[in-house]
């Protein structure tokens, strides 16, 4: 009898749960319909946000710790990196397996139907981090490589260029990172110029897309 009601009891519980649970994502649903600009900046400044706290932890981890110029351009960054929950955003596997299961649901039709302009940044985002971590790939293969090789004098000097190079990485994607959320928040979709062109394409085609001179989409 103990064991039935207990049963009964998880059931119950459970029951409720779903009912909660239910209820929650055909509210959300239903909010983000009717307030679609609200919510679509909202996503979007999550988005960013988690892009920029990503980029940090990566360059922390390849420099051993932010120079000291990063916390003073960049305001409360200390306290941002040393939350706990923002702390599996530091594993770059982690990042990696979030990125495809959230590529996967916004690309799979779902009841979670994303905007196009959700969509195309966190494409573009994502190829851009590919981008940024084959850079910093390769600076790491012909730079540091090659100072294993050379004489112990120039070491010093070696750390403070391959600093700086971090540096300027870590703010130059900062700065690329505000541009796409401006241009986003803006409802316009971002494109890189030049030859880096092909990133914001590869996004457009992935989508079936073209984006205009003025930065709106058209189906192809």
């Amino acid at each position: 009898m103990i064991n039935n009601n207990k049963n009964s009891t998880n059931v119950s519980l459970w029951s409720n749960f779903d009912r909660i649970r239910k209820k929650l994502i055909r509210f959300i649903y239903k909010t983000s319909r009717k307030n679609k600009f609200v919510f679509e900046r909202f996503q979007l400044t999550s988005i960013y946000f988690c892009a920029f706290v990503v980029l940090s932890y990566s360059i922390q981890a390849y420099t051993g710790g932010l120079p000291e110029i990063c916390f003073q351009v960049v305001p409360y960054l200390e306290e941002v990196l040393d939350i706990p929950y923002l702390k599996i955003l530091s594993a770059p596997e982690k990042t990696f397996f979030l990125y495809l299961v959230l590529i996967e649901v916004i690309l799979t039709p779902s009841r979670w139907n994303f905007s196009l302009l959700i969509k195309y940044n966190v494409l573009l985002i994502f190829i851009f981090e590919m981008f940024q971590n084959l850079v910093v790939g390769y600076f790491d293969l012909f730079w540091n490589r090659e100072i294993e090789y050379m004489v112990f004098g120039i070491s010093e000097g070696a750390k403070d260029v391959t600093l700086s190079f971090l540096t300027l990485l870590y703010f130059f994607c900062l700065m690329t990172y505000l541009y796409c959320y401006i241009l986003s928040f803006a409802g316009k979709f971002p494109t890189f110029p030049g030859h880096a062109s092909f990133m914001s394409d590869s996004v457009a085609f992935w989508l079936r897309i073209k984006i205009t001179s003025k930065g709106r989409p058209k189906k192809k």
